[in-house]
């Protein structure tokens, strides 16, 4: 059951011992107020019909002795007996209307039995005090009017303390209701405070042991992603460093790539001017038959210029070693790249896709370089004809005109294997160039990397704050259930 559903039927169980406190409260004033109800409504107006009954008795006596004593006021007094006999009947009726046990309707019977029989003397009375029977009438009403009137009076008189006593048995009963339903009243509140107190308590342990399960659940598991994050913050900058270096290292393949790519040209423009000196040399064999001696100087010019192409050449081979030793660089850096782009999972995979690029540009080095080996094998080729050539020439020099045509076709060999050079150059300065454009793309696509690398470095160092946190606030909720601190100590950042 989750918190919230026992937090509910919690609530739930005192609402309920509310509703019986406040049932049991609403059954005791509701029975209270009946029995006040009938202590006003019966009892009090019994008594106050009693006190009617003895004051209409005693005015009906009076008006009778007015009738009897002033005749001059027969007339007026006869009206009051009139009204005074209606009061009569309505106290009856009242009387009768309250009493609703078997000994108050007897009662009031008697009395009404005595009223009327008082109501027959009166009528007696009076028409023997019309008639002018003074003595008569007195003697009547001495005789019979005023003993029944007594008697009445004396039984409305007992049925006042009657119902005074019974009045008073109602108040003490009505004194021990109050106080046996104040007393329940006070019992089941004290039993809704302690059964509440109980569900409480209880609840309130149930849910701290919950939530203190949790939160050393939580910190656990926060001190585990803040350690987490913390490595993961080390090997961050650790890459980033690796990177810069990466960086550095790529700027100055860049740098030895730019120089490479000025040799290659300087390659090519020696290259085409041995085409030019070849071509030179053609036309200095046509001329042969009319200046040996002028043969002579070209064919040296031409060992020169041989001697420096082999130069040339060896300087070529140095630098393809040096194009294919950055090959195997980037390959190297490539691979080192990519196993970087792995530890750093999802946030290195451009950073494997570029190494992927730098790896492919550094096998089309080597295959470049391979290319230009096998020219430059070419290239050493042709200048050890050409060697031959000149060795041929002087030879041809010294045995003078009958030479000349192999010297003309010597020469002619020479300038198809310069041309033949010349564009092996112009390849090596394009491969070159392409290089150094490969190269431009590896440092800009370096520099992206190094810009991720630094906003991991940032990213985990916010993660690990959040950690931080996060562990922090674990503390925080144990300290608010009452738990005692942690055993595990908050990892440092370094």
């Amino acid at each position: 059951m989750t918190i919230s559903k026992k937090i509910i039927g919690g609530y739930v169980a005192i609402l309920s011992l509310l509703v019986l406190v406040t049932s049991v409260a609403f059954f005791a004033l509701k029975q209270t107020q009946a029995t006040y109800d009938h202590f006003l409504n019966v009892d009090e107006r019994l008594l106050e019909a009693a006190n009617e009954l003895r004051a209409t008795t005693f005015a009906q006596q009076t008006y009778v002795r007015g009738i009897l004593l002033y005749p001059e006021l027969q007339q007026p007094n006869q009206i009051f007996l009139a009204e005074n006999d209606r009061k009569f009947k309505q106290t009856f009726e009242k009387m009768r209307s309250l009493m609703n046990t078997g000994e108050g309707s007897t009662l009031v019977d008697n009395l009404e039995t005595l009223q009327q029989q008082l109501q027959q003397a009166q009528q007696n009375s009076v028409r023997l005090a019309l008639e002018k029977k003074d003595e008569e009438a007195l003697a009547y009403t001495i005789k019979e009017f005023r003993p029944r009137s007594m008697a009445l009076i004396e039984k409305a008189t007992r049925f006042y303390e009657r119902q005074a006593k019974l009045l008073e048995k109602a108040r003490a009963e009505l004194d021990e209701k109050v106080s046996f339903y104040t007393l329940t009243l006070i019992m089941a509140a004290l039993f809704a405070v302690i059964v509440g107190l109980t569900i409480g308590f209880h609840l309130s342990r149930v849910i701290t042991r919950e939530l203190r399960e949790s939160i050393a659940q939580l910190s656990a598991s926060s001190a585990e992603i803040l350690a987490t994050t913390t490595q993961v913050a080390s090997g961050a900058a650790e890459t980033a460093a690796a990177v810069s270096e990466t960086t550095a290292t790529v700027e100055e393949v860049k740098q030895t790539a730019q120089h490479a790519s000025q040799k290659a040209k300087y390659v090519s423009d020696s290259a085409q001017k041995a085409s030019n000196v070849s071509q030179a040399g053609r036309k200095s064999v046509e001329e042969a038959i009319h200046g040996m001696h002028r043969i002579r100087e070209q064919m040296g010019s031409i060992a020169e210029s041989i001697v420096q192409l082999s130069e040339q050449s060896h300087a070529i081979g140095q630098i393809i070693a040096t194009v294919n030793d950055l090959a195997e660089q980037s390959n190297l850096l490539a691979v080192n790249a990519a196993i970087e782009a792995a530890r750093a999972g999802e946030q290195g995979k451009s950073f494997g896709v570029v190494a992927h690029e730098i790896r492919s540009l550094a096998e089309q080095s080597k295959q470049a370089t391979g290319q230009v080996r096998t020219i430059l094998g070419d290239i050493q080729k042709a200048t050890n004809i050409a060697v031959l050539a000149t060795e041929q020439g002087n030879k041809a020099v010294e045995a003078g005109v009958k030479q000349s045509a192999a010297t003309d076709e010597a020469i002619r060999l020479l300038s198809t294997s310069i041309n033949e050079a010349s564009q092996a150059a112009t390849q090596i300065a394009a491969s070159s160039h392409q290089q150094m454009v490969g190269m431009d793309q590896v440092v800009v696509a370096m520099n992206n990397i190094k810009e991720a690398s630094e906003q991991n470095v940032a990213g985990t160092r916010q993660a690990e704050l959040a950690a931080q946190g996060l562990y922090e606030m674990g503390i925080r909720l144990k300290t608010l259930v009452g738990g005692k601190d942690f055993d595990t100590e908050p990892v440092r950042r370094p």
